[in-house]
């Protein structure tokens, strides 16, 4: 079997299980072993960013995020607030234990870009985030009873 009969899922699949390892690799010396960018994207936005919003930046349903955001508030990471401006909402903040952690990661992140980037020609760099972007975008204008897993705000907004 040619990988032209492959699912394009399989392709997807593999490279996450590459990219994951190699991020992974880059995060050994972290106490943090999961979820590298939900973490960074919050100590990004320390306190300003609620779940609905980061949801939105990470293309996620809600369920998905509370798992992830249980997790990282289990490990001693983050911590939930209630927004004083509207009691509804929470929002997210890095604690201590974190906040050494997010340069690390942001550096882990962009290494292991660079790196996957860089078994490409480099002709193909904008092509293939182009690429990705679009499928991104296009996907998710196709109406979300077409799909088990439903991303309700679009990439550019």
């Amino acid at each position: 079997m040619t990988t032209q009969e492959w699912p394009l899922g399989r392709f997807f699949s593999f490279l996450t299980k590459q990219y994951i390892g190699k991020l992974a690799i880059q995060m050994e010396k972290t106490p943090v072993e999961r979820y590298y960018f939900p973490l960074y994207l919050i100590g990004k936005k320390n306190g300003i960013i609620s779940q609905q919003e980061l949801a939105n930046q990470l293309l996620m349903d809600k369920v998905s995020l509370v798992r992830i955001l249980d997790a990282l508030e289990s490990d001693g990471f983050i911590e939930r607030k209630t927004n004083p401006n509207d009691r509804r909402q929470h929002l997210l903040n890095i604690t201590s234990q974190a906040e050494p952690w997010i340069g690390e990661i942001e550096k882990g992140i962009k290494e292991t870009n660079e790196y996957f980037f860089s078994l490409l020609d480099p002709s193909l760099h904008a092509t293939f985030e182009l690429i990705l972007t679009e499928l991104i975008t296009k996907t998710q204008e196709i109406p979300a009873d077409q799909f088990e897993f439903f991303y309700p705000k679009k990439l550019n907004s």
